[in-house]
This record gives C-alpha cells, structure tokens and sequence, in this order.
C-alpha cells in the first residue's frame, strides 16, 4: 500500500529568523491579494515570496515569480536563512485551535509518501475533481524550485492508535517549533530519528490506504514532474522525484475538523418555490435558526440552507427516486451526497447554471454580507461532509465537485521543505 520515508526536512534557522510566526503563512490556494500583500510586508523572508510570487509587468520567461521563488531558495540555503537538518527524520505535527467555542487538537506527522505509478495498484485516493490552470501554476513552480514548499494533506485509519502512540512519546519532549500564527492557530512540530520508531510506521503503512484530504492539484503536479524529469532528462533522475511531502492525520481524530463550502450564485433568478418537484420549502425566521436545523438534520440526505432577498429558507429533498433521475452517474454513495444533489439537481438541472456563476465561501457571514451588498444574488449553505463519505466515494473511484470539503485549520506553510 503506501510507501512512507523519511526526510532531510528544511527549515527556518531560529538563529537569524527569531520569530517563525511572521514568516509562515497560509497555503497559497487561499490567500487572497490583500493578505499576499500582508505577508509580503510582515517579514522579508516571509515563505510568500515562495509559495505565492508577485507579477510584474516586466516579467520575462527567464525572470518572473517563479524563477524568483527558485532564487530565494537558494540564496535563503546559501544564507542559511534557511537550514537543513543533517539526520532524516519524520516530523509530528500538531495544531491547536478554537472551532465554535471549543478548543481542539489535531495531530499528524509529515513524511515523504511515493506517487502512484500508471498501471499499479493504487495506494493513494483523491476525492476531489481538479482543474487545468492551478496545476499549470504549480507545475512551472516545481519545475524551477524543484522543492515541495508545503505538504499535501492526507488521512488514514488508526483505529488501534499504532501511530498516536509514538507521537504521545514524541510530544513528551520539546518541540522544534512552537508558534502562533495569524489566525491564532498553535502550531507544534517534532521530529523523530529513531530508525526502529521510523521502521514502525513504514511498516504500519504497508498495509493502509491514503485518502488526499487537501493537495489534490499538487499531488497530480508532482506525478506530472515525476514524469517529466523522467522522460527530458532520465540520467539525472533522482529518487525523491518519486515522493511528496505529505500531513498525515487519522481519521478517527476528535481534532479532525470539517467545514462545509458554501455556494454563492451570480447571474440567476429564481423563486424557492421553483424547486418543489424535489424539495419541500420552509421559511426560516433567522440564519441562526436555519443552521440550527440543518445540523439537527445533518444525516438526512439532501438538506440545504438558501439565503436570497433578505429571507432563509429550508430545503429537504422529498423525492429521492425523482432526483435520482438527474443524477445517472455513481454508486448510491454518490447520488446520496449533499453537494453533488445541490450541483447536479438544483444547479444544472433546476438553475441551468454555469460554473462560473458559483463561488465559494467558507465564513456564513461574509456569504451572507456578499447577498445583502448585491455582489451576488443567492447563497446556498451545505452541511459539511462527512469523513466516512470521503472515504468510500474515493475508493469507489468517483470524485466529488470542486470545494466539497474544507478542513480546518489548514495546515501553515513554512514550516518544513523538501528538497529533490
């Protein structure tokens, strides 16, 4: 099954960056302008300038962000601004956070994993569809760096606790890390050298199934320049191209939290009343009382929220057999998810919309200032996905839509590096 080693992890040297905080950030996938920006000005070392370059009107196929990001590497290394570590080591991870009044922990370690060959049996499971311009951003960053800037994100079943127990001995002594980054997020990290603790979890994985929880785009831009180094220059081929750096966490974790993507729609007109073929309509008297409700409803299939001119409702799939007709594709599995429901029925079938009208949006407060200040003209709220649901929709070879899962807190890039 999966292939885990363990790696040459490089770092921010504590020495000449004193405070780690101001030179992590986000992954680059959900950073807006304004905080690039931010995290440009925070800390001239900010890992930004890596993961997430400026354009410039004069950039030039031999000088733009991407070839900056490869030189800010080398001159970091070169400075040891960044360091790396001589003894090859897994690296336990913990991130503790606030979600609705409570604090949590989430725990995993970050190793290298092998990329799936064409043609083999596979060990790792996407879940989620990907689209063409962020792997062609990603892939001209990998080619110039030749670096994993930041992990991928996977799960796994540690039912027995196999791997919490090494990382229960692990957090006994001091981290390498312990930091607060800016969404207030404690982030911890440890490293272990012990080659017998490491024989025990590449043999434990040899038996497991990986499920990529965040990195799908990534994953398949590191197999697409595994592929590429192979074919343009196979004397050269090193053995790390067949790796990634990847987060794992069990999936049997308290701490593992998912946050529903919500749905805004531009460009449409529609009444609630136009989607009773299906779904019963139920008036709402506040936001609060529809999530509420949806939560209180969260294993029925087919519950949503929808937010327009000024008035919640509810809506609960009546007619299972008659929405089945607009979904054809999948096992039952499939049909039975919320989010391919509200895309394949109420969007292309009732809506007739086209992707570019739907945009996404974690925070329900921002979604519901976007309707309220006429940027968009609906919203649709989701109940998050479940991780049983990712689960066996990944190995039964489907892939659900575009932003059906957000887990939460992402993981902080700048923390470790992986250089080929």
């Amino acid at each position: 099954m999966a292939k885990i080693e363990p790696f040459l992890g490089i770092h921010y040297n504590p020495e000449i960056v004193e405070d780690i905080s101001k030179v992590i950030c986000p992954p680059y996938d959900i950073i807006t302008p304004p905080e690039q920006e931010a995290f440009y000005q925070k800390h001239p070392y900010n890992i930004i300038r890596l993961i997430l370059g400026k354009d410039f009107s004069s950039d030039t196929d031999n000088d733009n962000k991407y070839t900056r990001s490869a030189g800010y590497v080398e001159d970091w290394l070169r400075r040891r601004v960044l360091m790396q570590d001589k003894d090859p080591g897994i690296y336990f991870y913990e991130q503790v956070f606030v979600i609705e009044g409570k604090k949590e922990r989430r725990w995993g370690f970050i190793g290298l994993m092998r990329l799936d060959e064409e043609g083999e049996k596979k060990s790792v499971y996407p879940h989620e569809h990907t689209h063409t311009a962020p792997k062609e951003d990603r892939l001209k960053l990998i080619k110039c760096v030749e670096a994993n800037l930041s992990p991928i994100f996977t799960i796994f079943s540690d039912a027995e606790g196999e791997i919490k127990g090494i990382f229960d001995d692990a957090r006994r002594s001091a981290p390498i890390f312990d930091i607060i980054d800016n969404a207030g997020i404690e982030n911890r990290l440890w490293k272990i050298i012990e080659k017998p603790l490491i024989d025990k979890i590449r043999g434990f994985f040899s038996q497991k199934e990986v499920f990529i929880a965040d990195g799908h785009h990534r994953y398949e831009v590191a197999k697409s320049f595994r592929d590429h180094k192979r074919e343009t220059d196979q004397m050269h081929f090193k053995e790390s191209y067949n790796y990634i750096m990847t987060f794992f966490t069990p999936l049997e974790d308290s701490g593992l939290c998912i946050l529903p993507t919500h749905r805004l729609l531009k460009g449409v007109r529609f009444n609630p009343d136009d989607f009773s073929e299906c779904f019963s309509v139920k008036v709402m008297p506040s936001c609060d009382a529809l999530v509420s409700e949806m939560r209180q409803k969260e294993k029925d299939v087919g519950i949503f929220g929808l937010y327009r001119e000024k008035k919640f409702y509810l809506l609960k799939l009546d007619d299972k057999r008659g929405c089945n007709r607009f979904i054809q594709e999948g096992p039952k599995e499939y049909r039975n998810l919320d989010v391919v429901i509200l895309h394949k029925v109420i969007f292309e079938h009732f809506l007739k919309i086209q992707l570019n009208q739907i945009h996404y949006e974690v925070d329900l407060g921002r979604a519901v200032a976007g309707v309220d200040r006429g940027d968009f003209d609906a919203l649709f709220l989701l109940n998050p996905t479940k991780v049983e649901q990712i689960r066996s929709i990944a190995l039964g070879g489907e892939v659900m839509p575009q932003k059906s899962t957000y887990f939460y807190p992402k993981l902080s890039s700048g923390l470790l590096i992986h250089k080929f």
